[in-house]
């Protein structure tokens, strides 16, 4: 009976009772998993513990060795600093959209070479003499910006024999005398019955470089308090950097302004890159800055307040090791060909944040050590700290890692870049921390021991001296068990946490729900940039929401395709997803020209009946004629690609024009895209296609905004 109970499980403690009677009930089978498990953790503890010991015995080899690599590694593989391109959208659009074939078509075929700058004049009225004087003034003042050997005649975009520059002016075709004879009347006749330009002959529409509009009794536009003006020049290789420095100086002209014109705000193609460009160069200070508090803390949290126990030096190995960790990710990264893109200027934040938590985790594991293993040599101590948090930053980092390198599935080009650049340094952060930072911890353990300064390693404390007692304090933990666990553990402090839980819950909720996605280019500005300001009151006065587009063709027989070209315009102009009447298709203004031309040697090529082109040759031949001669077709030239085989002409490609209508969220954005794909792919099928700036961004929503369902 004494034995039965000797032998019995103490039912308050779980134990036996007599350590030499084991109880008569065998201990619970261990599943496969938690064998395996148990497995791994033990091979990982004994591991780290093998490694905190040789760190302990030899830490200056083991720094140096972890130098060593880390710099063979960015010699062997370094780092090119091939950033994405500005307002590069195809960062954002998933690598298999159709899009970008598209894309990659009109760049090859139709290579953008037109670069812009553009100016909005803000005035009570701008439909007035005063200030429609004070705007040629400013036109005037540019045509005579030169740069180098080159000015605005020989850098602009022609646009027939006349350089393209789009404002009101336009309808007085910029004539000084005539500008500045214009009454009030007549500055109000001209711009409520003009609908051609007289200087390019094209459609014209004063709405469009209006805003603010004022309309009279009788529907006419009364008065304007914004207008613009845009000027065209040329942007491929062998002019850009005379053309950036011309547009450097409009800039300058646009901030000077006129004293006739109440506000005037100015924008070119540099400007986005030299306003955003400047404000990541002056974020620099706040970045250093941000390293340097980080510091401080490190220092402050993993020491304390005295000059034998505090840890400077150890936090300035901290921070080593997370700039060790981004050379060699970038390193790697650009080895395997990723590009540095908009989001990898956070890497270094996030590297840091995970560092500094590696850091406490194994300065706490060495801190934590009982009072009898606190007294055996340094390197068990060193071995038996990393035993435990080794395997424990072994999980977190993992963890880590397989979320960046399944992130790196993604569609996107940025954030996949993004993510294997992340993946890279945190495999190089967590090497790093369990062999440079262990080492430089050993040092630091060590020069504590010696009793040498933590500042000032070579000057030696006396025996005498001691840490002040307040250093030895720890303010935290005692105001988390003294304080704050007991109160947390008050039932009227419990109703209130769950109350604000629930609060916070239902906050949350209701912000996803109604979460918009939506994107500006602007937000990318300093607030109180020139561009940043340009781009608010274009949106205040122009914000029409209509996006420009085309359809394109490829090499196809035009001349055999009159029915498909003809359905293609029927089809675009009776759609919702374009504005009414904004498609200028070359195709109908060519056979209307056809129909109507009293050319005697046109006359001769086409057949009397249908008044279309006899054959092909005769097609292409005319319509060649038809956009370099006539008036009517000049501004055609730039949305034709002529192809010469063995003097025979020919279509590479071309372009009808359209704008889409505004759309009030990324879903409307989705389903205008798709309806217009589908709409000439059921017209044209693979011989056309739209395309627009515009799809590229809406392409990017359709798979940002469902990110979790595709993974």
């Amino acid at each position: 009976m004494d034995g039965k109970k000797n032998g019995a499980i103490n039912s308050t403690n779980g134990h036996v009772s007599n350590g030499d009677i084991h109880s008569s009930k065998e201990e619970p089978k261990l599943s496969c998993l938690q064998k395996i498990s148990h497995k791994i953790i033990s091979v990982l503890e004994t591991a780290f513990y093998r490694l905190g010991r040789l760190i302990g015995t030899y830490p200056w080899r083991v720094m140096l060795i972890s130098t060593i690599v880390t710099g063979i590694i960015c010699i062997a593989a370094p780092f090119t600093f091939t950033e994405s391109a500005d307002g590069d959208d195809t960062l954002w659009v998933p690598v298999n959209a159709k899009v970008l074939d598209y894309k990659s078509w009109v760049e090859s075929v139709f290579p953008s070479t037109v670069r812009f700058g553009t100016m909005i004049f803000v005035s009570d009225n701008v439909l007035t003499p005063t200030v429609l004087s004070a705007m040629w003034t400013i036109y005037n003042s540019s045509i005579s910006l030169t740069t180098g050997t080159n000015n605005f005649s020989t850098l602009c975009i022609q646009s027939g024999s006349n350089c393209l520059v789009n404002s009101i002016l336009e309808l007085w075709s910029y004539d000084e005398t005539t500008i500045k004879a214009a009454s009030q009347a007549d500055i109000k006749t001209k711009i409520n019955t003009a609908t051609t330009s007289p200087m390019y002959f094209n459609s014209y529409d004063v709405t469009t470089v209006l805003g603010g509009k004022v309309y009279d009794g009788s529907g006419k536009i009364d008065s304007a308090t914004a207008t613009k003006m845009t000027w065209f020049i040329q942007g491929d290789d062998a002019v850009k950097d005379q053309a950036e420095a011309w547009e450097q100086q409009l800039i300058d002209l646009g901030q000077k302004g006129n004293s006739n014109i109440s506000t005037t705000y100015v924008f070119a193609i540099r400007s986005f890159s030299d306003e955003a460009g400047g404000a990541i160069r002056g974020d620099i200070a706040f970045l250093s800055a941000g390293y340097v508090i980080v510091i401080v803390y490190i220092t402050i949290m993993l020491g304390k307040f005295n000059c034998l126990e505090q840890r400077f030096g150890l936090a300035i190995a901290g921070v080593v090791v997370v700039g060790m960790s981004i050379g060699i990710c970038f390193s790697l990264a650009s080895l395997c060909g990723f590009e540095y893109g908009p989001l990898h200027s956070v890497l270094p934040f996030l590297l840091l944040g995970i560092g500094v938590d590696d850091m406490f985790v194994i300065v706490g594991a060495l801190k934590n050590l009982s009072d009898e293993q606190q007294k055996l040599p340094l390197n068990e101590r060193i071995g038996k700290a990393l035993r435990h948090s080794g395997a424990s930053i072994t999980v977190t980092s993992l963890t880590d890692i397989m979320a960046f390198f399944i992130g790196a599935t993604t569609l996107l080009p940025a954030l996949r870049s993004f993510c294997i650049f992340a993946a890279f340094g945190i495999i190089a952060l967590y090497g790093l921390s369990t062999t440079f930072f262990v080492s430089a911890m050993t040092v630091d353990v060590k020069r504590a021991a010696a009793r040498l300064n933590a500042c000032c390693c070579f000057y030696k404390h006396k025996p005498e001296y001691k840490p002040n007692n307040c250093s030895q304090k720890e303010y935290l933990p005692a105001f988390i068990l003294k304080f704050y666990a007991p109160n947390l553990l008050k039932f009227p402090v419990k109703i209130v946490v769950l109350v604000l839980t629930a609060g916070l819950f239902g906050l949350t909720i209701w912000g996803t729900v109604n979460l918009e996605q939506k994107f500006e280019e602007k937000w990318f500005l300093p607030s109180d940039s020139y561009a940043y300001d340009y781009l608010t009151a274009s949106d205040k006065y122009f914000s029409s929401g209509q996006e420009q587009a085309g359809v394109y063709c490829k090499n196809i027989d035009y001349f055999g395709k009159k029915t498909e070209m003809e359905s293609l315009y029927t089809q675009l102009t009776a759609s919702n997803y374009v504005v009414n009447g904004t498609v200028d298709s070359w195709f109908n203004s060519y056979t209307d020209w056809l129909s109507t031309t009293s050319d005697a040697s046109v006359i001769a090529q086409i057949d009397g009946t249908t008044k279309y082109p006899l054959d092909s040759t005769k097609f292409y031949d005319l319509l060649h004629q038809f956009v370099t001669t006539e008036s009517t077709g000049l501004r055609f030239s730039r949305n034709l690609k002529f192809s010469n085989t063995s003097s025979v002409l020919g279509l590479t490609g071309s372009k009808i024009s359209f704008y889409h209508p505004s759309v009030k969220d990324t879903v409307e954005g989705f389903n205008v895209l798709d309806g217009i794909q589908s709409l000439v792919a059921g017209v044209a099928g693979s011989d056309c296609f739209p395309y627009s700036q515009i799809h590229l961004t809406w392409e990017s929503n359709k798979v940002s905004s469902t990110p979790l369902t595709q993974g």
